[in-house]
């Protein structure tokens, strides 16, 4: 492991790990328990979950962007026994936000959060919270024995990691994986053919499915090194790439967006990228033909999962034609069912025709944790989870991506819902009526927009709702425009019809007319931070 100026052989790796798992131990955590993360892209990070794994329990991770109200939901809706947390990132100050959640935190318990039993800040020292540095002392009260014994009470199907995602329903859920995952990245890892010598830029987000399993676990599974950056800098990516030797490059469009245009991009040897996966939306074909001429890969391929699904589920092949990559075609890893379905009947449809993609096997979660209603309603009997995405295969067993069944868009590789946007909006005074939909946009794939009912007679600006929003929403949930409406397009029966909705917002950002445009929260990017 690469981040700055720290430099982790495996053989280290292992070390700290374990003491780690000992600290675990000492603070009362046991197979079962649920851990929160929340801090960037680090070793820490990493080895942490490392050390949950080894004594059975379950790693939490909490988007570094997410706003006190949205991070106080996912540590009580996960029952987090303990909490990991950085002193600051991105300006954020994380005690701050977490003595907005728990007030009444007295460095043991909280009555807003009654599973949490201790928060260790990572750097720095505040009040009623641990210092990382006395957390580890502690495993000095644990014997190699100890560990040992109780890593021999884990099973291959214990859950390993919660990754909350807004799925498919206005509340975000935590999908359950079990050590299944190395399952699926072994697979990836043999199809990327990735080695010891191998070395993977780890830029994306450890919260997010993406870095997790299809960054840090082949890095693992193939002894190869992960380089890990913070937050996305396309200079301080290329930098990292040229100094030290990069081979594996993924990402979503924006990513290689950013490289690509990047105005110093001749300065810096990409020599050595050889491939990587695509995903997260469409992929323009200047991107796969950009990463082969200018970048020097040998191939990006495009890839299609989700959390629920480990991160992946199709992949296209280094062989295949240029035209089916930039069409985002993949085939099945193999060991795992994909079938197209009907969506209303859930039978299988022929080649050729259009359905909801539906998967079964090693790759798909153990449910949603605390859920089972959400959990049954896209999880079967027979173990088919029904992703809610449509798609189609072609002759040769290729699966296109052609659409989805419900309204979650994706901005900058992050999953979002509008009743998420929705539900904020409507609790900002003026508003009497508000609905959300996705625009496409050249960077960031797909941004929101929201179109917005005033209440009569209140006075109400775009920078009004704006403001409200950055407040209580994650920055790449934010509306990029802002439509005020007096009438809406409705159905017969008066339901809104949204697509007439996003036909507006597309047609709006074309003709830049009366919409008011958000700036980016943060100086860089919304893409996966």
């Amino acid at each position: 492991m690469v981040h700055a100026d720290v430099r982790l052989t495996w053989s280290q790796v292992e070390e700290q790990s374990r003491r780690i798992a000992k600290a675990l131990l000492v603070n009362g955590v046991s197979r079962g328990d649920n851990v929160a993360v929340w801090m960037p892209n680090h070793p820490t990070w990493l080895l942490l979950w490392l050390a949950a794994v080894q004594i059975g329990a379950v790693i939490v991770p909490l988007n570094t962007r997410y706003t006190a109200a949205e991070a106080s939901y996912i540590l009580a809706k996960s029952e987090a026994a303990m909490l990991f947390m950085e002193a600051s990132f991105l300006g954020r100050d994380f005690p701050a936000m977490f003595r907005e959640i728990c007030p009444d935190w007295n460095g043991e318990r909280s009555l807003g959060l009654p599973h949490l039993r201790s928060v260790v800040l990572i750097d720095g020292e505040e009040i009623g919270l641990s210092a990382f540095a006395d957390f580890l002392n502690s495993a000095d009260d644990v014997t190699d024995l100890e560990l040992d014994t109780a890593a021999l009470s884990v099973r291959a199907d214990d859950t390993v990691i919660i990754v909350f995602t807004s799925g498919t329903t206005g509340f975000p859920k935590g999908v359950m994986h079990s050590h299944n995952a190395l399952r699926m990245m072994a697979e990836v890892t043999m199809w990327l053919s990735i080695g010891p010598d191998d070395r993977i830029l780890g830029h994306l987000p450890l919260f997010h499915v993406s870095g997790i399993f299809s960054s840090f676990l082949p890095a693992l599974i193939s002894g190869g090194a992960l380089i890990q950056l913070d937050k996305w800098d396309a200079t301080e990516a290329l930098r990292l790439v040229s100094t030290e030797g990069v081979t594996v490059l993924s990402g979503i469009p924006t990513h290689f967006i950013d490289l690509l245009k990047h105005p110093r991009l001749c300065d810096f040897d990409t020599a050595t990228l050889r491939i990587g996966w695509i995903g997260g939306s469409t992929i323009p074909s200047s991107i796969v033909t950009g990463s082969r001429d200018a970048l020097g890969m040998q191939a990006l391929l495009p890839v299609y999962g989700m959390s629920e699904t480990t991160s992946t589920t199709t992949l296209g092949r280094p062989s295949d034609p240029i035209d089916s990559l930039m069409a985002g075609k993949g085939l099945p890893l193999g060991g795992y069912e994909v079938v197209v379905v009907d969506p209303r009947l859930r039978e299988p449809l022929p080649m050729g025709t259009e359905g909801e993609i539906a998967v079964r096997g090693y790759t798909v979660m153990k449910g949603y944790y605390g859920d089972p209603e959400s959990t049954r309603a896209v999880l079967s009997d027979e173990g088919w989870f029904y992703t809610g995405d449509l798609g189609v295969f072609d002759e040769r067993g290729y699966l296109s991506i052609t659409g989805r069944l419900s309204d979650k868009f994706i901005v900058g590789g992050n999953n979002v819902h509008p009743a998420d946007i929705e539900h904020v909006l409507l609790a900002c005074p003026g508003v009497k009526v508000a609905h959300v939909v996705a625009r496409p946009d050249n960077r960031l794939g797909e941004v929101a927009v929201a179109f917005v009912e005033r209440v009569p007679g209140i006075v109400l600006t775009a920078a009004d709702v704006l403001a409200h929003c950055r407040s209580h929403l994650a920055s790449f949930k934010v509306p990029r425009d802002v439509v005020f409406v007096d009438t809406w397009p409705t159905t017969p029966t008066g339901k809104v019809e949204r697509f007439r909705l996003r036909q507006s917002a597309i047609e709006l950002a074309l003709h830049e007319l009366t919409s008011v445009t958000a700036p980016p929260k943060e100086g860089n990017s919304d893409a996966n931070q």
